[in-house]
């Protein structure tokens, strides 16, 4: 309930009568309950005087100052739905989030068609700015990932393979008490840290090798995530430059991190600083994401992002250039506002490292 009146704040300005909340993640967030959707409704219904859980579930599930209506016929979604904005929501404009399917919208649209539908953002502008305990679990998790890269980095060896590498990863995420990672760690070595987003494989490691490492992982329900890139035995000269010149990104754009100042000046000071070193058009993405219960989540650093930056955002710093076939630098780091700057989440060794020599 610690969230709910921040949430309705933003109802009211928005004027909506009703909000149907589907994320599973900001159900957890508002209600307290980790409840899975395997495909079926569950849906918090919020108006300002009554919070509402529609749940497919075969035992009740009841947080307090919370009513629940349990139903079994995923068929019947949209008619509860509609039964709900009747008796409830009295205005004509209401919100969804961003997660609604639409096998349950469009039949609820056809059910109340007096009542028009807004996809709303209250629940992520409210989740954008972290309480001190949620800023502490993601420090807590930041610093697990610390040690798993410098536990996991120590036992690289020549030869080993992307996937090999990931599962060194995982076992170190669990030595460290945090669980097995699910699914693969981002690995990639030589020509695959070239991808943004690359899916780790067979390839061996080989002298010469840029290695990058993009991971992180949610510990008591809020994430880490961190990028780190080293060289395997030697790096060549355009790979120092390249690397220095991704490292001055990251640092100048942390630099200017303070309330009061717009996200994009964020990614627009990584840029130029990439621009001047003549790899401008090898830097394709965003600098910033915001991390907490989601691995991505708002604040994000779009070219259309209106975010100012404010005391409590927690988001990432990660630019990085990948020259096609030849190798890719990324360095990510996770800050947390202050009200005056800025609290360094991420603290593993950010300086040019060649490893095996």
């Amino acid at each position: 309930m610690f969230f709910l009146p921040r949430v309705r704040a933003r109802m009211a300005e928005e004027q909506l009568s009703g909000l149907i909340i589907t994320s599973p993640s900001h159900l957890h967030y508002l209600t307290g309950l980790d409840v899975p959707s395997h495909d079926r409704l569950n849906a918090l219904l919020l108006t300002q005087e009554r919070a509402d859980i529609l749940s497919f579930h075969l035992s009740p599930l009841c947080p307090e100052g919370f009513s629940v209506r349990l139903y079994q016929d995923p068929d019947a979604a949209p008619r509860l739905l509609a039964d709900w904005i009747r008796k409830y929501a009295a205005g004509p404009v209401l919100g969804v989030d961003g997660t609604l399917p639409s096998r349950y919208l469009l039949p609820l649209m056809d059910l109340v068609p007096e009542h028009s539908f807004r996809c709303t953002r209250c629940v992520e502008q409210v989740r954008m700015i972290k309480e001190p305990e949620e800023i502490e679990k993601l420090h807590r998790a930041s610093a697990i990932t610390d040690r798993v890269f410098s536990m996991a980095f120590s036992q690289l060896r020549e030869g080993m393979t992307e996937l090999a590498f990931g599962h060194v990863f995982s076992d170190c995420f669990e030595a460290c008490g945090a669980g097995p990672f699910p699914g693969h760690p981002m690995v990639a070595f030589g020509k695959g840290t070239a991808d943004v987003h690359h899916i780790p494989g067979d390839y061996a490691l080989r002298p010469g090798d840029a290695v990058m490492v993009d991971t992180g992982k949610a510990i008591d329900g809020y994430y880490s995530d961190m990028t780190r890139t080293v060289f395997w035995k030697s790096a060549t000269p355009r790979q120092i430059q390249v690397y220095e010149t991704v490292l001055e990104a990251n640092r100048k754009a942390l630099s200017c991190i303070r309330p009061g100042i717009s996200l994009r000046n964020v990614h627009t000071t990584a840029c130029d600083v990439i621009r001047a070193a003549g790899y401008g058009s090898y830097y394709p993405h965003r600098t910033s994401h915001g991390i907490g219960m989601d691995y991505h989540e708002e604040p994000f650093d779009t070219a259309s992002s209106t975010h100012i930056i404010a005391e409590g955002m927690c988001f990432s710093v990660e630019p990085g250039i990948y020259l096609p076939n030849a190798f890719g630098v990324r360095i990510e780091d996770l800050v947390a506002v202050t009200h005056d700057g800025f609290r360094l989440l991420t603290h593993a060794d950010k300086a040019l490292t060649i490893l095996g020599i």
